[in-house]
């Protein structure tokens, strides 16, 4: 009979990964019997693989209420406002995106994170996502708003053909059906002037302070009102909840210049939040706003500014060129990343792809670069600190390596 062997700590932390990709929501006594299963000759314990598995966030799964409903497991720390709340949305379906990844909390302060439910080859595209709340840049908006881009997604528009359309109260254009039901369904019903002229004052304040991220709030606070009108306020608000959240007072107070501009930032979040509140509080009857927002919500968006300073915080931390993304929403950063986030529409980043720029194994957490990959570990550590509120501790930033061939032909990087 063969003499047990004892397995090493990257053999049992990788077919512990293994089973809780088929099933996340198995316990340490179930991890156990199917490590035993496969590996007959390996030695372990339920205490060891507890350890492991608490040491590498794979304890939390969703939890059973008194009811018998599973509530989601949520990031965060009680006594730390500055690490952001995000869960895994339970009402998401990942495999409708890509049979290639899989959602798992890592730990309470990275939040949830993006895994490789298979192996994955180099320069494969792991997923396209269009994003669930879009607001672009105000170059963009301009565009849109002049004729000469798409009003919902941008794509530039050199002259009407038969694929445009536009909205039949103003002249915004868009460069298909889709796009105008989109922007009407989620947005325009509320923002469009002719129809909403108290909208005019919020956005003609946001663009003197070129100002991106109240603009997007103003989309979220539509959509809210008009899924309601179709009876999925359930639904939006929690793919909302589930985006990694942290309010933007926490985010600003990390600038060295907050104690002099504290004051002069809260009368620019008071303006807007009255402007907002004028806009879609009470929405004219030429919007069609049948069915107002149940008296809490609405008492939580348009009076309590922790509610709008949250909802700033959310985009802020989650914008990748003004879209929210409910998958990519859960790719972690790394400065050494293994995946790349490209764009393969021509004059529009309003769909994104990722792209692995290496090969993945199975059950690698995937990562992206939230910043400049050719910045120095003092640019980069300072800027993902500010932005996104914590201290990079990659391989890379930890040996201040370079930034490689590999990794500048992996994201197309131009000399």
């Amino acid at each position: 009979m063969s003499e047990k062997t004892v397995p090493s700590e990257e053999e049992l932390v990788s077919a512990i990964q293994a089973i809780k990709l088929d099933a996340p929501d198995a316990g340490v006594k179930t991890v156990t019997n199917q490590i035993l299963k496969k590996e007959p000759l390996w030695q372990v314990s339920e205490k060891r693989v507890k350890k492991f598995m608490q040491a590498n966030g794979l304890t939390q799964s969703s939890e059973k209420s008194n009811n018998n409903v599973k509530t989601p497991v949520k990031s965060g720390l009680v006594d730390d406002p500055s690490v952001p709340v995000s869960y895994i949305d339970p009402k998401l379906d990942f495999k409708s995106v890509s049979d290639a990844v899989v959602a798992r909390m890592v730990d309470p302060v990275t939040g949830k994170g993006l895994f490789a439910a298979r192996d994955i080859k180099k320069e494969e595209i792991l997923f396209t996502e269009s994003p669930f709340v879009y607001f672009p840049p105000w170059e963009g908006f301009n565009m849109a708003r002049s004729g000469r881009a798409c009003g919902n997604c941008c794509k530039a528009i050199m002259y009407p053909n038969r694929l445009t359309q536009h909205c039949g109260n103003c002249n915004m254009y868009y460069c298909s059906k889709e796009c105008r039901t989109l922007a009407w369904d989620n947005y325009h019903q509320l923002e469009c002037a002719n129809l909403n002229p108290a909208v005019t004052k919020f956005i003609n304040f946001c663009e003197m302070e070129k100002w991106q991220a109240p603009m997007a709030v103003l989309r979220i606070y539509a959509q809210m009102i008009l899924s309601h009108q179709r009876g999925e306020l359930e639904q939006v608000l929690g793919h909302l909840d589930a985006f990694a959240t942290v309010s933007q007072e926490e985010r600003q107070a990390k600038e060295t210049e907050w104690i002099f501009m504290e004051q002069p930032t809260r009368e620019l979040w008071t303006k807007a939040r009255d402007l907002l509140r004028d806009a879609y509080k009470v929405p004219p009857k030429k919007c069609k706003i049948t069915k107002p927002l149940p008296e809490e919500l609405l008492k939580q968006l348009f009076d309590e500014e922790e509610t709008f300073l949250n909802y700033l915080g959310k985009f802020n931390i989650n914008n990748q060129n003004g879209g929210m993304y409910l998958v990519h929403s859960h790719i972690n950063h790394n400065c050494y990343p293994n995946v790349s986030i490209d764009y393969p529409q021509r004059t529009s980043q309003y769909v994104l792809t990722v792209r692995a720029i290496r090969d993945i194994k199975k059950g690698e957490q995937l990562f992206e670069t939230y910043v400049n990959p050719r910045w120095n570990k003092e640019t980069r550590q300072t800027y993902l600190d500010k932005s996104y509120l914590f201290k990079c501790g990659c391989e890379r930033c930890l040996t201040d390596g370079p930034l490689t061939d590999e990794l500048r032909l992996g994201l197309r990087l131009r000399d």
